[in-house]
């Protein structure tokens, strides 16, 4: 088995995390914002701000659904081979654990329609894989020495 070569692997996440960070942004400030004011409105909950520290929590997701993916992409490729079929892969299972079910949770609870769920859940389906992808591309195991 390789060695996971964690260098790459965190430039890898960060450029997920970017693209998924700038696309996250653009579909809850365009295409889910009328589903937000209606989760807003039915909480009677202001808005929050969207900038400052604010934007830190958004960081630290994407970040951990970058590093999930990237990781998984990485601990896959030694079964599945390098490429982008094992990143989607990886994209899918870091989509399964981190917009699939984690916002699941919070549908009984008010905080999450099932319209905003399924809407934003499909979004993060596309992104992720191209995240993942592009990252993927970046990463190579850590080469071993050869054993005389």
């Amino acid at each position: 088995m390789a060695k996971i070569n964690w260098g790459r692997l965190i430039v890898g996440t960060l450029i997920a995390a970017i693209i998924m960070f700038v696309t996250d942004g653009f579909v809850h400030g365009t295409i889910a914002e009328a589903d937000w004011k209606a989760v807003y409105a039915g909480l009677r909950a202001a808005e929050p701000e969207r900038h400052g520290p604010s934007m830190a929590y958004f960081v630290v997701f994407e970040l951990g659904r970058a590093f999930t993916s990237m990781l998984f992409y990485a601990l896959m490729r030694t079964r599945f081979g390098a490429g982008p079929k094992t990143a989607v892969l990886a994209a899918i299972a870091g989509w399964i654990a981190f917009s699939l079910t984690g916002p699941a949770q919070f549908i009984p609870l008010g905080f999450f329609s099932n319209a905003l769920w399924l809407k934003v859940g499909a979004i993060h389906l596309a992104t992720s894989i191209i995240a993942t992808i592009a990252g993927a591309a970046l990463y190579r195991d850590e080469a071993r020495p050869a054993v005389a």
